[in-house]
């Protein structure tokens, strides 16, 4: 389960992380500049409710998928059996497969997908970090770099 919601995470921050870039309309536009930047920038309430909304959310996912501690300590830190991994009631876009092998095929293309979205995130960050340009401004760097011609051969 923790492949999912960390690659879910991944996922949204390597959306979220190009989209910040071009539409930033949160904190009256004051946060700019280069991503790995951006935490200095805002304010310390907003962590309070990152932190407290975060914390709510895990209580939730808790509730729903672990089973109620016991005295025994072997029964302690178990999923509920109707508990499916990932699952917490939330398809508003109903895209959640409904046979078995569909569900774990899905499943498998998130936590890949997740995987890669991490990578691209923390590539993201070590770019910005290197040489303080943003993601959109390197592209367009490297996409008007011309290759010198070669001296010394002739176009014959």
């Amino acid at each position: 389960e923790a492949d999912l919601m960390h690659g879910r995470v991944g996922m949204l921050a390597a959306v979220v992380f190009l989209v910040q870039e071009k539409y930033h309309p949160l904190f009256g536009g004051a946060v700019n500049g280069p991503a790995i930047g951006h935490i200095p920038q805002i304010p310390p309430i907003f962590w309070a409710c990152l932190v407290l909304t975060i914390g709510l959310a895990e209580a939730y996912r808790i509730q729903i998928g672990w089973a109620e501690p016991a005295p025994l300590p072997d029964s302690q830190f178990k999923l509920r059996d109707e508990y499916t991994l990932g699952d917490f009631g939330f398809d508003t876009l109903r895209l959640k497969s409904t046979g078995a092998a569909e569900l774990k095929l899905m499943q498998l293309k998130e936590i890949n997908n997740g995987r890669l979205a991490m990578i691209a995130a923390a590539a993201f960050l070590a770019q910005e970090a290197v040489n303080g340009k943003q993601i959109f401004e390197n592209l367009s760097a490297t996409k008007s770099f011309q290759q010198p011609p070669v001296s010394g051969i002739s176009g014959r």
